[in-house]
């Protein structure tokens, strides 16, 4: 006869608990003249991170967002918006498990390492089809190759440094709205995506600048459209300026219902079989 019982614990915990919970069942496998084999399983479970919500404490959102951020550096957020949402997410563009990654074609540092993470095939079908076009101007969809998505979406962006700020968001929110569009409204139904976030690398574009552009015009295409649809911004973590932008200005537009974010974290089970040798 075999019976199983199953042990869950955080893995920070894991090591203490388990250890007095294997003395237990090795003194009752003793008991009963049993065989006891033990393993141990790894679950990620997904932990919501609620927000700040003391009315004595005189903080402000950006300030509580900045806290929260502090605390859970790799928590996702999320916004709901019409029948989508946005979510804010730290982590590599390259990794994510969406149907599209968006590219900006014109960052020469992004194009090379997504073209290398994607492999041989995705870096010959881009090079055969920017050779036919105007690479200035046009979008340009390939397959996913070695990433987890479904599509790659490669589009240009230009701007300068000298250009005035108004010009500089008009032209990141055409960047999202032009990517969207194509996306919505795609022969295949998609129902995510994934940006980097513009103009926060070399060009160092402010990031209130960039944020506020990226996700109101994240915001417009998914108020057009009545598919369940997520848009993400993907920050490396490093960049944790550009997070904090990106978060403050999300956060403005949660509903008070909403949790603040959440995080993955890791549990681990024990599996603990007991064989009764001798019945």
């Amino acid at each position: 006869q075999i019976f199983t019982d199953i042990f869950a614990c955080p893995s920070f915990v894991l090591t203490e608990l388990l250890r007095k919970e294997q003395i237990n069942m090795k003194s009752i496998a003793q008991t009963h003249k049993t065989e006891l084999k033990p393993t141990i399983e790894s679950i990620v479970k997904e932990l919501l991170i609620p927000k700040i919500l003391n009315t004595n404490l005189s903080m402000p959102n950006i300030e509580r967002a900045q806290t929260v951020l502090h605390l859970f550096p790799t928590i996702v957020m999320n916004a709901t918006v019409h029948n989508g949402s946005i979510q804010l997410v730290a982590g590599d563009l390259t990794k994510q498990n969406v149907d599209v990654i968006v590219v900006c074609s014109t960052s020469e540092i992004l194009l090379k390492n997504i073209l290398e993470q994607a492999g041989l095939v995705v870096t010959e079908e881009y090079n055969r089809l920017s050779s036919s076009v105007d690479q200035q101007n046009s979008l340009i969809e390939t397959g996913p190759g070695n990433l987890s998505c479904k599509a790659i979406l490669f589009l240009p962006w230009m701007t300068s440094l000298n250009q005035d700020s108004k010009i500089v968001s008009t032209s990141i929110s055409e960047f999202v709205s032009k990517s969207l569009h194509h996306i919505l409204y795609h022969p295949k139904v998609y129902r995510t995506v994934a940006f980097p976030a513009i103009g926060c690398g070399l060009i160092q574009c402010p990031v209130t600048i960039a944020a506020q552009a990226m996700i109101d015009a994240a915001i417009a295409k998914l108020k057009e459209t009545m598919l369940y649809f997520t848009v993400s911004f993907v920050i490396f973590p490093n960049q944790f300026n550009v997070h904090q932008g990106f978060a403050n200005r999300l956060a403005l537009i949660q509903s008070p219902s909403e949790p603040f974010g959440s995080v993955q974290y890791s549990f681990s089970s024990r599996y603990k079989t007991m064989i009764i040798m001798n019945c």
